[in-house]
């Protein structure tokens, strides 16, 4: 199938897009992420919120940069010959709808409750339609992720507090109790 302008499959303008999306957004990272907390001048994270995000942006803009070479010397000649079909298209839209509700979901579900609930409905998307697997990915896969950014990386994520209290007192160490200081008596004036 010849096409009149080869280079405007949406395969292509997928690739410019996310592309010119990264790049902005490692040009405005500091009004994406928010800014760490800060406790008498030093931030409560070892390392600052914006690291992971800029490495995955500057991991995208190559990849998409890798891809858009490839296509362009047509050393993949299969992307730039088919159009997307109606289903694929449709595909598409749903992903982008799971992972805008991803999205919108993080602040009010926190981290853990809103990523399984993404997972699960990609899961679907993709065909999983074992329940045992599913379960596995969407409670096992968060939950590791989890404890990895916030327990090695130091990383805040927003969660539920009840979710935060129950992490913090099966993770943390037990502390003994402390006898309390009795208070010193006041004197009779």
């Amino acid at each position: 199938m010849t096409r009149k302008y080869p280079f405007l499959t949406p395969e292509i303008l997928t690739l410019n897009a996310l592309m010119l999306a990264s790049v902005l957004s490692l040009i405005f990272m500091n009004s994406l992420v928010a800014a760490p907390k800060v406790l008498f001048g030093r931030s409560l994270t070892a390392i600052p919120p914006s690291l992971f995000p800029s490495i995955v942006l500057v991991l995208l803009a190559g990849m998409c940069a890798a891809a858009l070479v490839v296509v362009r010397t047509r050393i993949s000649s299969s992307l730039t010959g088919e159009r997307l079909s109606g289903a694929e298209w449709l595909r598409a839209v749903i992903l982008f709808g799971i992972l805008t509700l991803y999205a919108l979901t993080m602040l009010p579900f926190g981290f853990l409750i809103s990523t399984a609930m993404a997972i699960t409905l990609i899961s679907l998307q993709m065909g999983a339609r074992s329940v045992i697997q599913i379960s596995l990915v969407a409670l096992v896969g968060p939950v590791l992720l989890y404890l990895a950014a916030t327990r090695l990386l130091a990383v805040s994520l927003p969660e539920l507090n009840a979710i935060e209290l129950f992490y913090a007192n099966l993770l943390s160490p037990s502390v003994p109790d402390v006898p309390a200081v009795p208070p010193v008596p006041e004197t009779a004036q």
